[in-house]
């Protein structure tokens, strides 16, 4: 069922949280790091991190946003895209 199914059987909210799936699994590909896993990340000033990697805030526009500002967030740890030096699925 796509989206517009969705909104014509009333479905609204569905229809947003599978819009909102979408767009963060077409950042995770933009930004080549697996959103909703457990990682294990270094950033470049040496510290590493170890939790389920996830967008700081959802994105409205995803396709729009420049990728070095993204904002990440590993427990209650937040960073920058540009501030990852390396990342390993685990």
């Amino acid at each position: 069922m796509d989206l517009i199914e969705h909104s014509q059987s009333g479905d609204g909210y569905a229809a947003w949280q599978q819009q909102r799936l979408q767009a963060t699994k077409q950042v995770s590909q933009r930004l080549g790091l697996p959103l909703g896993h457990q990682v294990e990340l270094r950033l470049r000033d040496g510290v590493i991190l170890r939790g389920k990697l996830r967008l700081k805030e959802e994105l409205l526009f995803p396709e729009m946003q420049e990728l070095g500002n993204v904002e990440l967030a590993l427990g209650r740890a937040t960073f920058k895209h540009s501030e990852i030096e390396s990342c390993i699925r685990v």
